[in-house]
């Protein structure tokens, strides 16, 4: 009887070993994760500097992000890869406000944001 059991229980971690790896193996299931403190840079600046004018991000300067995808592709994924970017070229004097928009590299295809700490980036322009 004793056994038994120790062959059912050993046959039962088998089991549940070859599963688990079929599903993250052959599956790839969906994940999310968090992704903190990616910076925050301004683009597009040029068209303000031809007017003589300069953005200064006020806040914020960092987002936290959470990413959602294929494990395989979130695992990929790396902080210095992603890109929080917000557009300053169709800004007037003064303060502003400008969607945040985040990028992944090419080799990280099925990942998406599925939430960010700010919508939303504000600066003054001078």
């Amino acid at each position: 009887m004793l056994s038994s059991r120790k062959v059912r229980a050993i046959l039962s971690l088998l089991i549940a070993a070859g599963l688990w790896i079929y599903v993250m193996g052959t599956v790839d299931p969906t994940v999310t994760s968090s992704v903190r403190g990616v910076p925050v840079e301004k683009v597009n600046e040029k068209v303000l500097s031809d007017m003589g004018l300069t953005a200064t991000l006020e806040r914020p300067e960092t987002v936290d992000i959470v990413i959602k995808g294929a494990r395989s592709d979130v695992n990929e994924a790396k902080k210095s890869d992603i890109t929080a970017t917000v557009d300053v070229s169709n800004c007037d004097y003064g303060e502003n406000e400008a969607k945040i928009k985040i990028e992944f590299p090419d080799k990280i295809n099925g990942v998406t944001v599925d939430s960010m700490s700010e919508e939303t980036a504000v600066f003054t322009v001078k």
